[in-house]
């Protein structure tokens, strides 16, 4: 592992969630992995070329709590599945962070968030919507990648929430303070991954879900 303490590597679904991240973290390794995390072989190429590094897997969100707004932060401590469970420790020292960031103006959500294998337009059918904060298609994809012992957390910046469906004309502009959203975080990620990389064994848990 790298000595320098903010070494950091950020996992990113789409191009542009990437761009916005490393305009704003000016450091650290930020890999595009592709929606549903098609782009595998790159995240587990970049993950074997620094063992043990933290890693932030980051992006956008659909709101499933009509307190978020677009722009607003999501940083869960589990992340359900169908069929599984991550467990996210390092969840509430992220947060702290970001709350503590002044450059960071948005408010931060904390609780469950929902992987699907599709995108929902209308995120008020999800079901189990009510007792999570926030939807995603590859989260608990990425974290699985993740899973060899470091440090991982999420960090999902809201687009669209129950009473602004995505695709609605909405959109953009919620694309628009989520991206931006997205940018100010770059430093609080660093400070997370300096205080985690130092800190106690609180890797993510994994739980398989049986029938």
């Amino acid at each position: 592992m790298s000595g320098r303490a903010d070494e950091l590597i950020v996992l990113c679904p789409l191009g542009v969630e990437a761009l916005s991240v490393r305009t704003g973290l000016r450091g650290g390794r930020v890999v595009r992995a592709g929606v549903r995390a098609r782009r595998r072989d790159a995240v587990l190429a970049a993950l074997r070329a620094r063992p043990g590094v933290p890693v932030a897997v980051v992006g956008v969100a659909a709101a499933l709590t009509e307190c978020a707004r677009p722009g607003d932060l999501v940083v869960p401590d589990v992340v359900c599945s169908a069929d599984r469970v991550w467990r996210c420790p390092s969840a509430g020292t992220l947060s702290a962070v970001l709350r503590g960031d002044h450059r960071v103006r948005t408010p931060v959500h904390t609780g469950a968030l929902i992987e699907s294998p599709r995108m929902v337009r209308h995120v008020r059918e999800v079901r189990g919507g009510r007792s999570a904060v926030a939807l995603d298609m590859e989260s608990g994809l990425l974290l699985d990648l993740a899973d060899d012992g470091r440090k991982v957390a999420v960090l999902r910046a809201v687009v669209d929430t129950p009473e602004r469906p995505l695709l609605s004309a909405a959109t953009v502009a919620g694309g628009v303070a989520a991206l931006a959203a997205l940018r100010a975080c770059g430093p609080a990620l660093r400070t997370w991954a300096a205080t985690v990389a130092r800190g106690k064994n609180d890797s993510v848990v994994k739980e398989v879900r049986h029938p």
